[in-house]
């Protein structure tokens, strides 16, 4: 069975890698034939044959397949040559076989019968296969006399069109190969510009760093001197504070002074009281003592005159009673005498005693004043020293700070100068940047038109054999849209044989306001505030549009009207919008702003200056 698949499949390979062999004369290989015996039994044995005929080619039509049955054969055609297969099988079987004999004839049938459907199946598949290589080779033979039909048509009718157009296609190539190459040198000065607005840019970082860290170093500085500021005024605050303790000390002193003084006064009262009291004393003294003379005087008298009485009973008693009475007078005397004296020693040991102490308290409060003074005088001369050196650093540190102040203004003068020449270099680069957009733009939109006639010639050249393909109408649409930050480019080519429109926008604008945007029918015109931290007074400029140097339209905006920094307000014409201050406006004066083939939109601010620009224009080419 091996050996079966295995010729089939050299047939079907040899047949489909020689499609193109002449098979005009029949041939026919000698048929093999393959003998498989089973195992004789003991009466007869039993015997399969197949018998196999391959390859029989002739140039008669198809014929029909044979059954399956006992003689299977398959006819393929293509054209002029028939792939017969034919497989005979023939089997025999002897009777009386014997059990095993059976089940070996019954397994050799079985297996002659599967062989039979896997054969059967392969010569479909071979049938197959043979059918699709004569429908390939049907199908390249038409296409070989296709492609013959228009090669002999070729070369007549478009030879002299092919003439006419290779030199416009050479002048073409031309064309593009030196827009190529003054792209390739504008790219190159476009790349030198990158780098020197990468250098600006650079320089214009360390620029702003560097006065970001003068900024710094200034607050810094602030800072310090807000702190020596508030030190001194703390320490004036001290110092005014100890100046009202030394004024409220001096006060103190000269109170203690005066009290000094007046206890001082008090002890020279005292003092004059005190020997007034003394002289009263000394005073009373004497009395006592002339009275005690008086009286003995008296005594001696009345000594006298009893002694003359003669009776020595009335002599006695009047002495006696004398005696009592001096007695009396005396200790009574006696009495006053030490009453006073106790009063006065225990008033003037008390008043001694007081002026003692006040003395004392006072020469204790002097001293500790003396020393309270002379500390704040101390502190006093301290503080002045450090205030007339904090002073002095405030000099130094404000003379800093005024020199800080010229070397920023002049830094940002030199700033803003190097900024301005930067911004007006950038504007001068992106404007020659931009014309070479514009001239670029208009060549690629040349090169495009040339890549859509070549397309249409070759079109018109592939279909040649359509005759009516040549009056067929070629419409191709190229739109080509640039826009940068001065100038919008807008390019709308219909080619219709050879015909094109053109639109250009072109702006400018002297500050942060410009007119971002103007609606080519007239609907609407949108004013920018370009600047990022910066609000713009717009309030009562006006906005004039002219339409082909004929019409003028004039727009006022509104007074104390302000556009905010960053943003924009887009100004309707009468039923076009709906106004919603500060974004949207509208003119009711117009139901449009007007169109035309050369628009022009001016803003003027309230001097009549002109402040931005934009210029619209249409061409037919």
């Amino acid at each position: 069975m091996e050996d079966i698949h295995d010729y089939y499949s050299d047939l079907v390979d040899s047949h489909l890698h020689a499609p193109w062999l002449d098979l005009s004369q029949d041939s026919r290989r000698e048929s093999s034939l393959l003998a498989f015996s089973s195992a004789k039994s003991r009466n007869q044995p039993t015997m399969m044959e197949i018998t196999r005929e391959t390859m029989s080619y002739s140039t008669t039509q198809p014929g029909g397949r044979a059954p399956l049955g006992g003689r299977q054969a398959g006819n393929v055609v293509s054209q002029d040559r028939m792939l017969k297969i034919v497989t005979e099988m023939r089997s025999g079987a002897g009777s009386g076989l014997s059990p095993f004999g059976q089940n070996a004839a019954s397994t050799i049938r079985d297996s002659r019968e599967r062989e039979k459907k896997e054969m059967s199946d392969l010569n479909d598949r071979l049938a197959s296969y043979i059918e699709k290589v004569r429908f390939l080779e049907a199908q390249n033979r038409k296409l070989a006399a296709d492609l013959d039909a228009l090669r002999s048509k070729w070369g007549k009718d478009t030879h002299n069109i092919r003439n006419m157009y290779e030199g416009e296609l050479s002048d073409a190539q031309k064309l593009i190969d030196e827009t190529n190459r003054q792209r390739k040198d504008m790219e190159v000065q476009i790349k030198k510009m990158q780098d020197e607005l990468a250098e600006l840019r650079r320089k214009y970082e360390d620029a702003v760093r560097g006065r970001e860290s003068d900024r710094a170093k200034i607050d810094d500085l602030l800072v310090h001197l807000s702190n020596l500021e508030a030190e001194i005024n703390l320490l004036k605050r001290r110092i005014a504070q100890l100046e009202d303790e030394v004024k409220r000390i001096k006060q103190e002193n000269q109170r203690l002074l005066s009290e000094l003084q007046r206890a001082r006064t008090d002890l020279d009262q005292e003092t004059l009281n005190r020997i007034d009291y003394q002289n009263q004393v000394q005073t009373l003294l004497e009395e006592i003592d002339f009275l005690r003379r008086v009286h003995d005087n008296e005594i001696k008298e009345l000594q006298t005159l009893a002694s003359r009485d003669t009776t020595p009973e009335n002599r006695e008693f009047f002495k006696n009673e004398l005696s009592s009475a001096i007695r009396d007078i005396r200790e009574e005397y006696d009495q006053i005498t030490n009453v006073h004296r106790t009063d006065m020693e225990s008033w003037y040991r008390l008043k001694v005693q007081e002026i003692q102490t006040q003395s004392a308290r006072q020469s204790m409060e002097h001293g500790y004043a003396k020393e309270e003074v002379k500390r704040l005088r101390t502190q006093l001369s301290d503080l002045r020293g450090k205030l007339a050196d904090l002073e002095s650093r405030n000099s130094l540190l404000e003379k800093q700070i005024q020199e800080l102040n010229y070397q920023l203004e002049d830094d940002q003068r030199s700033y803003e100068s190097a900024l301005n020449d930067r911004d007006a270099q950038i504007r001068k680069m992106r404007e020659e940047c931009q014309a070479l957009m514009v001239e670029l733009q208009m060549l690629l939109d040349t090169k495009q038109t040339l890549d859509a006639e070549i397309a249409i010639y070759r079109k018109m050249l592939e279909g040649e054999e359509n005759r009516a393909g040549l009056k067929q109408l070629v419409e191709q649409v190229v739109k080509t849209h640039a826009i940068s930050q001065e100038t919008d480019t807008e390019t709308m080519r219909v080619v219709k044989g050879e015909t094109a429109s053109r639109q250009s926008f072109q702006r400018s604008a002297k500050g942060n306001v410009s007119i971002h945007e103007a609606s080519p029918d007239g609907k609407f015109i949108v004013l920018q505030n370009t600047h990022r931290a910066k609000d713009e007074s717009i309030g009562e400029w006006k906005l004039k549009r002219r339409i082909d140097g004929k019409r003028e339209i004039v727009y006022t905006l509104p007074k104390d009207f302000v556009l905010r920094a960053g943003k924009s307000v887009k100004i309707f014409a009468r039923n076009q919008g709906v106004s919603s201050p500060p974004e949207q406006l509208v003119y009711d004066g117009e139901d449009t702003f007007g169109s035309g083939n050369s628009v022009q939109t001016i803003l003027f601010n309230k001097e009549g200056e002109e402040r931005a620009t934009h210029i619209q224009r249409q061409s037919n080419a």
